[in-house]
């Protein structure tokens, strides 16, 4: 027993010198340290955090599939970083070579374009971009007030999301960029100038500008007045790849991956092509998109002919309630950390990237994935590198308590046609919980727990629209305050449910066919039409919904015919279904359990009809 207590206490002892040992090291790493962070930490502890993620991976609990981080400051690279496998069967480790999706970074290619003509007198901001483009260009503008590029650059120019499919599996169906606009063209819902919705038309539309402006194609005059005067030789921005053969190959190498219930999913290759590329089609390497970020913080501004172009770019277009916190500038995000962040970040059906940097320190990061819901790098590099907003940054001696109660539906989704219920499953409920202060006018701060911090904080400004009716704001869309959102919600509902109820009636009459029991009555086989015409819509809308999902994010003219005719022709049954049992009621009054059924009958098949016409289940055609 002496024996085995003594053989404990060595190796106890033996532990904590090696713990002694290495608290030592880390000490002794902090005191060496010269470069420190917006954070505060130094770049080995930034190095050291992305390495204990990376040697958590492996094949037994894998966490994620590949990572490419880099790290500057001005003209220093202060580190890069590869990590796990672009190809984890054929087992190919992610390292310079390795091409990522810059998804909506893209965006910022046209952008600083846009800026770049504006510093030559060839561009206002303020001017309708419809004077830029084709004569009748947009068939579904809802208002007549003019769309600016300060509007398409701050999303708010009222575009709901487009119905059609935005990505393409055949390079060989690709349109030309102003066909490809037009076949898209969705709704516009809102008066310009007013709602923040992040609108990938939108922004390709001010692509489209440039190449009316310039009367060249958008992707080489990119390649001329971007990427050549950077030397950027490995990146692509085509919707095919097919304006870098380099990058064209190495795409085809990488795989995209997605964990689902700890489970490592291959997608496969996952090409799929962006017809309105300017939004989201750039594919390169890490060290290509690290040297795009370092122009953008450069003080002589070589994309620009006058850094005050660039300083420019970078002030604020819209902001936070009736504070002078910007929310966006031309275009570029900004971000509350521990410092007030620019950049982009951008997701696709293979994988996503963020950009992201300080002006002041000229510290930039670059997180590129090929995973389509990101990982552990995308979401916390930037803290761990920025910092998080302490909640005591914008705190007053003023500051009260803040009553944000009630549903909000953001508004970057579809309120017009066959996909108008998909707000009202991604609505977002807030409550006053105790941890939201309000800060400013139309200012608030909503407290959290953070990753680095014990608690950290996130902005929102309060927006009154010119109807009175209010949203509060967040970086790319707005969350607008539905006053009626549970009675849409019950409305769609018991419309589900009615199907169901549906369901369970048909079985039941089986049940008592094959036992001779139905009891056949006046209305009957009117009655039963209704209850599978309730089911048969409720089945056409998850078919929409399915559509939805396999056509990223819209639906083919084709499938969305078959679906409206099918909710038409359901409408219809439910119509006469109703109405039938409505004229029963008066010649059957003494029957009450009879009257119950045509009285029920008719419940069931008016809340469908009310559900489907109001959220548009049978419109397909157009927006």
């Amino acid at each position: 027993m002496n024996r085995i207590f003594k053989k404990f206490v060595t190796a106890l002892c033996a532990v904590m010198v090696f713990l002694s040992l290495s608290v030592s090291a880390v000490h002794a790493d902090e005191e060496e340290e010269t470069v420190f962070l917006p954070s505060g930490k130094g770049v080995k502890w930034f190095q050291l955090q992305m390495q204990m993620t990376a040697d958590e991976n492996n094949s037994e609990e894998r966490l994620f599939a590949s990572a490419a981080v880099g790290l500057f400051q001005g003209d220093e690279v202060l580190y890069t970083g590869y990590y796990g496998e672009t190809d984890i069967e054929n087992q190919i480790p992610a390292d310079e070579n390795s091409v990522y999706e810059w998804g909506s970074i893209s965006k910022t290619l046209i952008w600083v374009s846009a800026m770049q003509l504006y510093e030559q007198g060839k561009l206002d901001l303020d001017r309708d971009v419809r004077e830029y483009l084709p004569d009748n260009f947009f068939q579904h503008l809802s208002y007549d007030e003019p769309i600016t590029m300060l509007n398409l650059m701050n999303h708010n120019a009222g575009w709901q999301e487009t119905t059609c499919p935005i990505w393409e599996t055949d390079e060989n169906t690709i349109l030309p960029l102003g066909e490809a606009l037009q076949a898209i063209e969705p709704a516009q819902i809102h008066r310009p100038n007013e709602v923040t919705a992040y609108s990938n038309y939108g922004a390709a539309v001010a692509g489209y500008v440039i190449e009316c402006i310039t009367g060249q194609d958008f992707c080489e005059y990119v390649h001329e007045h971007i990427f050549e005067p950077l030397g950027m030789e490995h990146t692509a921005l085509n919707t095919t790849h097919s304006d870098n053969a380099w990058v064209y190959e190495q795409r085809k190498k990488m795989k995209s991956y997605q964990f689902f219930l700890g489970n490592c999913v291959d997608l496969g290759s996952c090409l799929n092509y962006v017809p309105a590329y300017p939004a989201g089609a750039a594919t390169g390497t890490l060290t290509d998109l690290m040297t795009y970020a370092q122009a953008l913080v450069n003080d002589t501004a070589p994309l620009f002919q006058n850094p005050e172009t660039q300083e420019f770019l970078f002030t604020g277009t819209d902001f936070y309630g009736a504070s002078d916190i910007p929310i966006c500038a031309h275009g570029f995000w900004c971000e509350e950390h521990a410092v007030r962040t620019y950049g982009h970040n951008g997701a696709t059906t293979a994988g996503q990237a963020d950009m992201i940097f300080d002006l002041e320190s000229k510290t930039g990061l670059v997180v590129m994935v090929n995973e389509p819901n990101g990982n552990w790098y995308l979401n916390y590099a930037p803290d761990i590198a920025f910092g998080e907003l302490p909640p005591e940054k914008y705190v007053s001696g003023t500051s009260e308590q803040a009553e944000l109660n009630g549903y909000y539906l953001p508004a970057r989704s579809t309120y017009r046609g066959m996909l108008k219920f998909m707000p009202y499953l991604s609505a977002v409920s807030l409550s006053n919980s105790g941890d939201a202060e309000k800060i400013g006018d139309n200012l608030y701060q909503l407290r959290h727990e953070g990753y680095i911090a014990d608690e950290t904080a996130i902005i929102l400004g309060e927006k009154i629209y010119p109807d009175g009716s209010t949203a509060l704001q967040q970086p790319s869309v707005d969350l607008i305050h539905d006053k009626f959102y549970i009675v849409k919600l019950c409305l769609f509902t018991v419309y589900v449910l009615s199907a169901v109820a549906a369901v369970y009636l048909l079985l039941i009459r089986r049940k008592l066919k094959k036992h001779e029991k139905r009891t056949i009555c006046h209305g009957t086989g009117v009655m039963t039409a209704g209850q599978i015409a309730r089911t048969v819509s409720v089945l056409a809308l998850l078919g929409t919904y399915v559509a939805y999902a396999q056509f990223s994010g819209g639906i083919p003219f084709t499938t969305g015919a078959v679906l409206g005719i099918m909710q038409m022709l359901c409408i219809a049954v439910c119509v006469i279904s109703a109405v039938s049992s409505c004229i029963s009621i008066p010649s059957h009054k003494k029957e009450k359990m009879l009257v119950v059924r045509y009285v029920l009958n008719t419940i069931g098949c008016v809340l469908p009809i009310l559900a489907v016409l109001y959220f548009e289940m049978y419109r397909f055609w157009g927006c």
